[in-house]
């Protein structure tokens, strides 16, 4: 509990410096979501074994720092181009050093992870004048969703959710975490509507809470996928940089189902209002 805490100390006056600062930075959104991408997928490098396979690994790395930093100047689906090109190529000029599972593996979540995140991207894209309150969403909506679910299932939790793929995870835990996550959701619209919006913007409170009413069981499913790749590669974490959490993978599983969920979302269903 205390190594969370610290992990807490130090990210959160993080997140919330892109907050106040991206309203007049927005690159700082693109660069935090490539800081995540990049840490995400070379920690499954190293997860899948192949992180020793340069001529994968280093594409796939770079590719995950860069997508998200040229999207936002059109240069997105180049980069995917270059990308993919590149390590098809690698299946050929490489062949003895790459088989075509680890091509598999590498490239796959490759783009899964790079992508999904890079969803934040798009929504600050798509409004700039409000990309705080998607970025702050897009990683506080899971994370409140895993925060009850914790408190929940430790005080509350008797019935196993998935008990052979994460023992800790109760359904008492789950109700908890979407209880907590529409409440806290609907905090932070409110907090930002009223400290950093003013009377600019309203808040469209149903099409939020059924946003995050999704998206905290999303999030659960976020953490059981990669859960089970855990499984499958035989690690308990997928790294160590976060005290407490283990890895940057270990922290964002749960973003990358959500942050997609909530563009196509957003985009049908506006949360906010001029």
């Amino acid at each position: 509990m205390g190594k969370r805490f610290l992990a807490a100390a130090i990210g959160v006056p993080l997140i919330l410096a892109v907050v106040f600062f991206g309203r007049y930075v927005p690159i700082l959104i693109d660069i935090s979501a490539a800081i995540i991408c990049t840490f995400c997928v070379g920690e499954f490098a190293i997860a899948s074994k192949t992180e020793k396979i340069y001529p994968l690994s280093i594409p796939s790395v770079l590719f995950a720092g860069t997508y998200p930093m040229v999207l936002t100047y059109g240069y997105g689906l180049l980069a995917g181009y270059i990308y993919t090109g590149l390590v098809l190529s690698m299946l050929v000029f490489c062949h003895k050093k790459i088989n075509y599972r680890d091509f598999a593996y590498q490239y796959g979540m490759t783009l899964l992870i790079t992508l999904a995140v890079s969803s934040i991207v798009m929504m600050k894209n798509a409004d700039t004048a409000h990309a705080s309150l998607y970025f702050v969403l897009a990683l506080g909506l899971p994370w409140m969703a895993d925060i009850g679910a914790f408190f929940a299932g430790s005080f509350l939790g008797k019935h196993k959710l998935c008990p052979t793929i994460s023992p800790k995870k109760t359904v008492e835990g789950v109700i908890g975490g979407v209880l907590l996550c529409m409440g806290a959701t609907c905090l932070i619209a409110w907090l930002f509507s009223l400290l950093l919006y003013g009377d600019a913007v309203s808040v469209n409170y149903l099409p939020l809470c059924l946003m995050a009413l999704v998206g905290s069981f999303l999030s659960v499913i976020g953490d059981l996928i990669f859960s089970v790749i855990k499984r499958y590669f035989e690690i308990k974490d997928y790294g160590f940089i976060i005290p407490g959490h283990g890895g940057f993978l270990d922290r964002f599983d749960s973003v990358i189902m959500v942050a997609p969920f909530m563009l196509v979302y957003t985009t049908y269903f506006p949360i906010i209002s001029a």
